[in-house]
């Protein structure tokens, strides 16, 4: 199942990036539209690496397509293929229109993708995937080839994604890509106020795989009716399926976890509170520190990235601290409220095997590590509300240096 190509793509990306959708001429006119249960948006970034990766995804979601109550629609951008807007119905990909080369870094494209569905697809929630690489705090998609055609490299921000969204709702956020699953980043959306109940999203690194998306959309079309959080747990469920058989079952970097967004607040309080906690002694905390550090090390790169599981790291600091502590207490709390935050867990069986327990937070293994060798990511992590509210405090506590 290919993608047709069209030409005179040049001029109607000039026009894009200057009206953002508003002037899109439809390729296939739609009759008044019916409001159907979900829609199903996919930004599909393969400008980069992993353009060879995206005929999978796309047959999968031509496998069911749009349906009475389900619509799909995904804007392509490829390494070698203009960016296209399609709808996908069963066996076949519908391009309503193509740009030419487009910034899919520039949060105006996503907006415009979104506000379009609204407008020509309406539905009574929305599912938004985001498939690309992702990389913790830096963002949900990077696309390497600019509007002029010359390489070079922008990020989607967390930041320019919450601009993007400000006034829409989006049911459901999945990530489909590395990384995103950080308190951190988690809370940045609740703090700003972001309008989506549930983000899927992996605390470390997934498999070029991805996610089901053919048997997500037939659980989907059997059950239009599910809510954000069934359908939330849908994905997972379908990640976890795929994960536990050959070939995929052998990889050691996946996982998917379910956050409610709306109970994100009250964990990071919680966890800034033990922090401030520790930082006020960290003489007599400092060895159970070094020790939750060390067990809660994720594999394959995370170290070098400075980020550990944070459940484990709570677990392994209330081991080695009097359980009458409010340390303690504080770290059972941080526990508990997690687990109101994270409603559904998808994992392989070997990354079960070594600890990952669905979100993860900075812990850098040195100051100079972060803030000198990799400035860049110091300067774009104290954007984020999160460190700014006792964490990094903590860390430098812990460092020595504050």
């Amino acid at each position: 199942m290919s993608v047709i190509k069209r030409t005179s793509c040049v001029l109607l990306a000039i026009v894009f990036v200057a009206s953002a959708f508003a002037g899109f001429a439809i390729a296939e006119k739609e009759s008044e539209q019916k409001t159907a249960k979900w829609s199903v948006l996919v930004y599909l970034v393969a400008d980069n690496n992993l353009d060879a990766y995206i005929q999978t995804d796309l047959d999968e979601l031509m496998a069911v397509g749009t349906g009475e109550d389900v619509n799909v629609l995904t804007i392509v951008d490829g390494l070698y293929t203009p960016a296209t807007l399609y709808r996908v119905d069963f066996g076949k990909m519908v391009t309503l229109e193509e740009y030419g080369e487009l910034n899919m870094g520039d949060p105006k494209v996503l907006r415009s993708f979104i506000e379009y569905s609204n407008e020509h697809y309406p539905a009574e929630h929305m599912c938004l995937f985001f498939w690309d690489h992702g990389s913790g705090v830096s963002g949900v998609g990077f696309d390497e080839t600019m509007e002029d055609g010359s390489a070079g490299g922008d990020w989607l921000t967390h930041q320019e994604l919450i601009g993007a969204l400000d006034g829409l709702k989006v049911d459901i956020m999945a990530m489909d890509e590395c990384s995103i699953g950080q308190i951190e980043t988690i809370y940045e959306y609740a703090a700003k106020g972001v309008n989506t109940d549930y983000i899927v999203a992996s605390e470390s690194y997934i498999g070029w795989r991805g996610f089901s998306y053919d048997k997500i959309l037939e659980r989907l079309t059997a059950n239009p009716d599910m809510d954000s959080e069934e359908l939330s747990l849908v994905i997972v469920d379908e990640f976890t399926k795929l994960f536990s058989v050959s070939p995929f079952m052998s990889e050691i970097l996946t996982t998917q976890t379910v956050f409610k967004l709306s109970e994100i607040t009250d964990a990071a309080n919680a966890m800034n509170v033990l922090a401030s906690m520790l930082a006020a002694d960290i003489d007599q905390y400092k060895s159970a520190i070094n020790i939750a550090e060390a067990d809660s090390r994720t594999p394959w790169g995370s170290r070098s990235a400075g980020r550990i599981d944070l459940p484990t790291f709570l677990e392994s600091i209330q081991k080695h601290v009097s359980a009458k502590s409010p340390v303690y207490a504080g770290c059972q709390l941080v526990l508990d409220e997690l687990s109101d935050v994270m409603k559904g867990m998808g994992v392989t069986p070997i990354s079960e095997k070594l600890g990952y327990q669905g979100v993860g937070i900075l812990f850098p293994p040195s100051y100079s590590m972060y803030t000198v060798a990799s400035a860049a990511s110091y300067d774009l992590y104290m954007k984020f509300e999160f460190p700014n509210n006792g964490w990094w405090d903590f860390l430098e506590a812990y460092w020595g240096v504050a």
